[in-house]
């Protein structure tokens, strides 16, 4: 279930719910010829908050990734031009390699790299994350816009994978210890 949540998930692209913490949008296009991911999530707290548990590596290491997985390893190099890799493992104990490129850094407004899977020791193909921090009245309206997505199980996978991973941030910005599962305590 975790790899097919991050990879290759059937259930539609297009949600919407509107409760603060939650997916206030996660829309993807219906064209089938355009694999673009928006996810628009508000979260309660402050945007110089939230753009530091994007920017500063050891922030990251405590919410990256989807609900229920750990981070063996890690490494980000928050620059223009730094390299990030993360290794995800699921609860099922199967890894997943990921890493990219910073390409952009606007303190507290923007953040772009480039995401690739690793798989079987080959890097796939490449798409783009674009993450945008905005003031609201009840805290920071992060949208997340991920182009160039190869299919719509892709997109789908990516969708919620993301979600998992939001969740995970509101949590870490709570105070909230990261929930890791293992085969074990899965039920």
């Amino acid at each position: 279930m975790a790899l097919s949540a991050l990879m290759s998930c059937s259930r539609k692209a297009k949600t919407l719910m509107t409760k603060t913490g939650g997916p206030e949008m996660a829309l993807a296009s219906d064209n089938e010829q355009d694999f673009t991911l928006e996810i628009t999530r508000i979260f309660k707290a402050p945007r110089d908050r939230v753009f530091k548990a994007w920017s500063t590596p050891q922030h990251l290491s405590a919410w990256w990734g989807p609900k229920g997985f750990s981070l063996p390893e890690h490494d980000f190099d928050v620059v223009e031009g730094g390299a990030w890799r993360v290794v995800m493992s699921a609860p099922s104990g199967s890894q997943h390699i990921v890493s990219g490129i910073f390409k952009e850094i606007s303190p507290t407004d923007r953040l772009v790299f480039t995401w690739g899977w690793t798989i079987d020791g080959t890097r796939s193909h490449e798409s783009t994350v674009t993450v945008t921090f905005e003031d609201v009245n009840v805290g920071t309206k992060v949208h997340l816009h991920q182009a160039m997505l190869t299919s719509k199980a892709d997109r789908d996978g990516h969708q919620d994978g993301w979600n998992g991973t939001f969740d995970n941030l509101q949590d870490f910005l709570d105070g909230k210890p990261r929930e890791i599962r293992t085969a074990d305590t899965q039920t």
